[in-house]
């Protein structure tokens, strides 16, 4: 059946040359746009995975200080103050006792973060939080600290601008302090500083 010689079948090799020639610069053109979808895509793709990456570290960032500031709020307020003042405190402001320099460690040490990178602010409010406190039973305690945001990748860093985590606990005291307690501060960290901290100011 069939009068066809196997010379005459259509092979590329024996293809009008013209037709060749279209079919080779149309696999080019297919070739050089799946280039150009890449090119714009790619990009948008590494953005997303790595703004993804900067989300979830920042996250975990922000749930460990707030845990280790709460936990050194609610130690302070029953006088558990820590035991080391030996904790990258930096450039100590309103001479703060012993015990909340102490106060301050056990907060960077709960937040389990960088010590250099973790700031703390410590006061005091009356009942009310309508003025400073004394320490005294009855009083609040106000452990505040920030934190920067890290980046893994530095191309997000500008979009970033420098921002920082902040988080504040106030706990009232439940016992009389065996010392005489005065609040202090840390410097705070470069773009930020402690003006959201104060008796009266909402935790951020």
């Amino acid at each position: 059946m069939g009068n066809h010689h196997p010379s005459e079948r259509t092979t590329p090799r024996n293809l009008p040359a013209a037709l060749r020639s279209a079919r080779a610069r149309r696999a080019r053109g297919e070739r050089g746009a799946a280039l150009v979808e890449m090119a714009i895509i790619l990009p948008i793709f590494v953005v997303l995975v790595f703004g993804l990456l900067e989300f979830g570290i920042t996250y975990n960032s922000y749930i460990a200080l707030r845990q280790g500031t709460r936990e050194a709020a609610r130690q302070g307020a029953v006088g558990n103050f820590g035991s080391t003042t030996t904790c990258s405190l930096t450039g100590l402001t309103g001479s703060p006792s012993t015990d909340v320099q102490k106060l301050m460690c056990l907060a960077k040490s709960q937040a389990g973060l960088s010590f250099a990178n973790t700031r703390v602010k410590v006061l005091s409010g009356n009942a009310d939080f309508s003025t400073a406190g004394t320490f005294t039973k009855g009083d609040s305690v106000i452990v505040c600290t920030e934190y920067p945001v890290d980046t893994v990748a530095k191309f997000i860093s500008p979009l970033l601008g420098g921002a920082i985590l902040k988080t504040k606990t106030a706990m009232r005291i439940e016992t009389n302090f065996s010392n005489a307690e005065t609040g202090g501060q840390e410097t705070a960290l470069n773009g930020g500083d402690w003006s959201w901290c104060t008796v009266s100011s909402s935790s951020p």
